[in-house]
């Protein structure tokens, strides 16, 4: 499952409707504000290289939520609903941008407050929320918690009810931030690879403090937030490079300044999404790829093929490890007689507009699993101003080359055989026959295609990813 590509967050339906109150508690009084009490580092769970997620506890109910840069709001859909719920007799409507949560669209839900925790010991009496129906979920995540930059619709609705001063209707971190008016507003994000046995750092969250093996960051470039027409993180890109040569991408947007890109970074994304002219100048670099006319924009790239990306932020390089650009999968030939191993590239397009807020491109997680991200929001102790971010670098393109190859070579010794890219796109476009090459689709428990589906369905409805 992917995260939807949803940018309009416009829309906020509310209503004063009376609803069942739960619990006969009142929200805190208006000169109350919330007392933070302070704490560390908190876990993130890497959901197959695609969504990472931390356990909160909110109203005394510990619940899975997925990381957001999209969104400020922090809402909720626990299977066995919450033990106790302060109903604000609010409703709201917001858009749901994370795809495996009731699908795409909207969640609607009743905005009640509660006393909000991590495990690294921050604790809010007194947060705001939206308590959506319960539902089922196949991952196991249960809500979105916003890291974003944009106004929260549920302080909106709070403040239009209750007064400006109700100041719980804020978003978790400003709540968090507010009560540390001398230190810096920022977070600090470190996301792990999954299925890299070579070695992965470790995936957390912290909160204004600076994680002791990555200090180093405070003294990266400030990469301030280029807002232009634009909403979230989003940034200028100096260069994408491959190869060592810069790819040549006009950017969409007026304002960008010359040989520059705005890009959008985002955790809630699970990849990089980029036009596709930059995408095919990309991988067609890449020795022994091939694209086939049907799978539209399918790359089949080697396995172990080396792979030197780099993206340039403020002037610092950034190389992207070579499993974090290319996808291995199991697929059926379209006899459905024989089984192969293929390797596709991961970074996929997406065609943006200029009025829809993100610029020319997403760079989502596998972008910032190569990097110790710190986002600034620019709201208090020395750094009050524009939001940026600083960055270190992680991955080393020569010791990450080496660790694509041992970790690919490892994976496809229990897999079926893989065909050069070039055989592989026959196969596809049905210039050459299957015959003996491959395994016997009958006796492959990786993937269970009926005889009847082609490749390009087997590809479009029944790709197991491994990496």
């Amino acid at each position: 499952m992917r995260r939807a590509a949803c940018f309009f967050l416009s829309l906020l339906l509310l209503s004063r409707e009376s609803c069942a109150v739960k619990l006969s508690i009142q929200p805190p009084p208006a000169s109350q504000g919330p007392k933070i009490t302070a704490g560390g580092k908190d876990p993130l769970t890497n959901k197959g290289n695609e969504l990472y997620t931390t356990n909160i506890t909110i109203s005394e109910q510990v619940v899975t939520v997925a990381l957001d840069m999209a969104t400020t709001d922090l809402w909720v859909m626990p299977p066995d609903g919450l033990p106790s719920f302060n109903d604000t007799h609010l409703n709201a409507t917001v858009y749901n941008i994370i795809s495996p949560l009731n699908g795409f669209g909207t969640v609607t839900g009743e905005i009640g407050v509660g006393v909000f925790e991590l495990s690294s010991g921050y604790s809010i009496p007194f947060q705001a929320f939206l308590n959506v129906q319960p539902s089922s979920s196949d991952d196991g995540i249960f809500g979105v918690w916003g890291l974003g930059l944009e106004p929260s619709f549920t302080n909106t609705a709070v403040q239009q009810a209750y007064g400006s001063n109700a100041t719980w209707g804020q978003s978790v971190l400003a709540n968090i931030f507010a009560e540390n008016s001398t230190g810096d507003d920022y977070i600090g994000i470190s996301l792990s690879r999954s299925g890299d046995t070579g070695g992965t750092a470790d995936a957390f969250l912290t909160i204004s403090e600076y994680d002791s093996d990555y200090q180093a960051v405070a003294n990266s470039p400030k990469v301030p937030r280029f807002s232009t027409n634009s909403f979230g993180w989003t940034v200028l890109l100096d260069a994408l490079s491959v190869g060592g040569n810069k790819i040549d991408w006009p950017s969409i947007s007026e304002e960008a300044p010359a040989g520059k890109n705005i890009v959008q970074i985002d955790i809630g994304t699970d990849n990089v999404r980029m036009p596709l002219v930059q995408l095919n100048a990309l991988y067609s670099t890449i020795p022994g790829s091939v694209s086939t006319p049907y799978v539209p924009n399918l790359w089949i790239i080697p396995c172990n093929a080396s792979v030197n990306v780099v993206a340039t932020f403020g002037g610092q390089d950034f190389p992207i490890h070579p499993l974090d650009l290319t996808a291995i999968q199991v697929i059926t030939s379209p006899d459905g007689r024989r089984n192969y191993t293929m390797c596709t590239a991961s970074w996929t397009e997406f065609v943006f507009g200029k009025d829809e807020g993100v610029g020319d491109a997403l760079f989502g997680s596998s972008f910032l699993r190569n990097a110790f991200t710190v986002f600034n929001f620019g709201t208090g102790g020395n750094t009050t101003g524009n939001p940026f971010l600083q960055m270190l670098p992680q991955t080393n393109s020569t010791t990450a080359a080496a660790d694509a190859i041992a970790v690919r070579t490892a994976l496809m010794a229990n897999m079926p055989p893989e065909l050069a890219p070039v055989e592989l796109q026959g196969i596809i476009n049905g210039t050459i026959p299957s015959g003996n090459t491959g395994s016997p689709a009958q006796n492959s428990t990786a993937l269970a295609v009926a005889p009847s589906l082609s490749l390009v369905g087997a590809i479009s409805v029944a790709v197991i990813s491994f990496l």
